[in-house]
């Protein structure tokens, strides 16, 4: 945590250095419901899980009207889902050996940075309207396991997720004024996941996770 309050707090330094190009600072927490998907015939999708997201955020401006701009930030995001897996036999996971057919919930957390277009309308009511289009990139900083027979308990998995992941961000929202430079912003944000985010090393499969978001941000 120390890390991250000193890293975010590096990022508004620069962001701030930056102001000649018009930039906007935001702190945002996003709660969020996840869901993992999977390829292989010998696994099935399972439930979602409820997460959350939070950091700050900078739009880069390219014009004085803040119609159009360049976002990105870091942000923590806690994600995950759960898969149902189907084998022959027991089979090893993270060191520990689990029944043929076993359900297992993914807890990850990432270190997440976007990069994302933003375009907004002009002013109505107080209120700017925008919709974004772009990526994330993340790097899994924790991730824990349990499974349905309850050998894992929040177990560390991390030999079973991969180190990096890769996100398409699509959304839309709007900012409202409340006076002076600050603005609360809200919308919903789909993420769709591009990468394969387990190693499972007794399946051959594609597994992606989904993230429906929440945003909601304070913008100084």
């Amino acid at each position: 945590m120390r890390h991250f309050i000193l890293s975010c707090f590096l990022i508004a330094t620069v962001f701030t250095g930056y102001s000649q190009y018009h930039v906007r600072l935001s702190f945002i927490g996003d709660p969020s419901v996840n869901w993992m998907q999977t390829s292989n015939s010998n696994t099935e999708n399972g439930k979602s899980i409820l997460g959350y997201d939070y950091g700050l955020n900078g739009d880069f401006y390219f014009s004085e009207d803040e119609r159009y701009s360049f976002s990105t930030g870091l942000q923590i995001s806690n994600t995950g889902g759960e898969i149902s897996y189907h084998s022959n036999s027991s089979f090893g996971f993270s060191g520990v050996t689990l029944p043929a057919i076993s359900k297992i919930k993914y807890q990850i957390r990432y270190v997440e940075i976007p990069f994302t277009i933003k375009l907004r309308t002009d002013q109505f009511n107080r209120a700017k309207y925008w919709g974004l289009f772009g990526l994330s990139a993340m790097l899994n900083i924790a991730a824990q396991g349990t499974s349905n027979d309850g050998t894992l308990k929040k177990a560390n998995i991390n030999d079973e997720v991969s180190p990096v992941n890769l996100a398409m961000n699509v959304g839309i929202g709007f900012d409202y004024d409340i006076g002076g430079n600050n603005s609360v912003s809200t919308g919903l944000i789909f993420q769709n996941g591009l990468m394969d985010v387990t190693t499972d090393n007794a399946f051959s499969d594609k597994t992606i996770i989904n993230s429906l978001k929440l945003k909601i941000g304070l913008i100084f």
